[in-house]
């Protein structure tokens, strides 16, 4: 990642509050790629593995968006999501990522990624 972008989420987790820790969650390794897609087409859930794939994917193209940072180059950053212990980048998981998002299209059109693209920007100070 780049030192610009890593320094605006440090300064972030300086200055900011985040209400997204211990919640609680569950972990389901049963059709993972159906379940990242139904969050995007209804509501994300707190079940991983499948929520940091739909995480990754958010934050990749809010990186391509608010920083020019190339999707899949910020999808194969293991600095995407360093807090994530199930996060998996694009080269570890290419097969899962491309199944996804072959099937979910543009993931602007989705109301269901306001809330992470929310979490993005307050965590890398973009307005």
């Amino acid at each position: 990642m780049r030192e610009d972008i890593k320094n605006k989420r440090k300064l972030s987790y300086l200055i900011n509050d985040w209400d997204d820790v211990n919640l609680p969650s569950k972990i389901d390794y049963d059709n993972i790629e159906d379940q990242v897609v139904a969050f995007f087409t209804t509501t994300s859930q707190l079940v991983f593995p499948a929520k940091s794939y739909f995480v990754a994917i958010v934050y990749a193209k809010a990186l391509e968006k608010y920083f020019q940072v190339p999707f899949y180059e910020a999808l194969s950053d293991n600095e995407l999501l360093p807090d994530d212990k199930w996060f998996k980048p694009y080269n570890e998981s290419k097969e899962i990522y491309d199944n996804i998002l072959e099937r979910v299209g543009d993931i602007w059109q989705y109301d269901s990624i306001n809330k992470t693209l929310n979490y993005f920007k307050k965590e890398f100070l973009c307005n």
